[in-house]
């Protein structure tokens, strides 16, 4: 018995989009008179799969989907047999679906048309409309206001604290998204008017005209999709894992700021040693938006040589940013952000010389800071350990830190 040899597939990208209705059948007819069938199935990611046959006249129609084509709907999106079954009783046969669309074929030139009836045309059109204008709102709000209701308002931190460039791409992959979900909704509304109007519903033969911005318009959306996924997940990687954080006992540079040591000067600093997230690291990184930054956390204790001891913990996060306008927008999020707390509280601080003072209590009511000076912002959080002998008033440790903000 002679074996049956596996079908040669070839894959092309799909050359029209899913509203170019007749453009599609005519590509798809054309791919036949090469001698490629589309296969079962055969759309995915925007590339159709061809079986590699003999050169014959196969003709193509789309049909409007009653029901969602979604993979999690009724039937994996297909039509219900009995569609299947009329339509193979008129000589059609079910090939795939694509978009908001059911694609059938026949070998049979003077085949009966589908659905010519406008009126069964009408009631599935207006069904893929309700579909498309429940698509266009989702486009909409997962595009544009799910990512601000996600940052909650604190927009700047997100793009300075994850990166600009990632998360420009991140916001062009959004809005790029919102864009083609109004285009393609606005554009199959219209294709409903066209198609109960008895109009012309694509570009027919022509379909090749449009090809190559087709092509490059979905090269590039890819291209911004993956490019804004990778970099977004991998510095929020780093940061789940903590990979760019050094320890305190691994790092000598001198900080732009204030801390422990500089609190009780002359004393000897012993951090404790637990390993719970970040404790008792630094990161380091810089942004176009803000070349200077650290995140600095420190838990231990500064011993002097007179016996008074400093036990506690500072956390420091500092940037010197690229503009006023945008260091008064980050101490405006940082507040946002203190707010979040159930525990946050006002109170008043007075600072000379910086340009902004924010001051609150927030976590088990440890004191908080912002200070605002050009520029440069900083925000921090100290407490003390009753083990200690020495305490601070607020006033005392933001002014240190405020004297090092004002150094040139």
């Amino acid at each position: 018995m002679e074996e049956r040899k596996e079908p040669k597939l070839i894959h092309r990208l799909i050359p029209c989009p899913q509203y170019d209705v007749s453009g599609m059948e005519c590509w798809l007819s054309d791919m036949a008179k090469q001698g490629f069938l589309l296969q079962k199935d055969g759309f995915f990611a925007g590339i159709a799969t061809f079986e590699k046959t003999l050169p014959q006249k196969v003709k193509y129609r789309l049909q409007p989907a009653q029901n969602s084509t979604g993979m999690w709907s009724d039937n994996n999106g297909d039509p219900d047999e009995e569609a299947i079954e009329l339509s193979m009783a008129y000589g059609w046969e079910y090939v795939a679906k694509r978009g908001e669309f059911h694609i059938y074929c026949t070998t049979d030139m003077e085949a009966r048309e589908l659905h010519t009836d406008p009126e069964v045309q009408a009631l599935a059109m207006n069904a893929m409309r309700k579909r498309q204008r429940d698509n266009l709102f989702s486009g909409i709000f997962f595009g544009l206001f799910y990512p601000w209701l996600i940052f909650k308002g604190k927009i700047m931190l997100s793009v300075i604290h994850v990166g600009t460039i990632p998360m420009v791409l991140v916001m062009i992959a959004c809005l790029w998204m919102s864009i083609h979900s109004i285009v393609e909704s606005t554009k199959l509304i219209r294709l409903r008017k066209k198609v109960i109007n008895g109009e012309e519903t694509g570009s027919g033969h022509n379909w090749k005209k449009r090809t190559a911005l087709y092509h490059a318009n979905n090269i590039i959306r890819r291209c911004i999709y993956i490019a804004a996924i990778f970099l977004f997940l991998k510095l929020m990687g780093d940061q789940i894992i903590y990979e760019e954080y050094i320890p305190l006992t691994e790092y000598s540079k001198d900080m732009p700021f204030a801390t422990m040591e500089d609190f009780l000067p002359g004393g000897e600093r012993k951090l404790m040693n637990m390993k719970v997230g970040n404790m008792n690291t630094v990161r380091e990184w810089s942004d176009l938006l803000s070349p200077v930054n650290f995140e600095w956390d420190e838990v231990g204790e500064v011993t002097h040589s007179d016996g008074r001891v400093l036990s506690g913990g500072l956390e420091v996060i500092y940037h010197e940013t690229k503009a006023p306008w945008i260091a008064k927008r980050m101490a405006r999020e940082y507040m946002l952000k203190g707010k979040e707390s159930k525990e946050f509280e006002l109170f008043e601080l007075k600072i000379d010389g910086v340009d902004q003072v924010i001051a609150y209590n927030s976590v088990l009511h440890y004191p908080s800071v912002i200070l605002r000076k050009g520029s440069k912002i900083l925000h921090a959080r100290f407490y003390t350990h009753a083990s200690g002998t020495v305490s601070y008033k607020p006033e005392e440790w933001v002014g240190r830190l405020a004297e090092c903000l004002l150094e040139e």
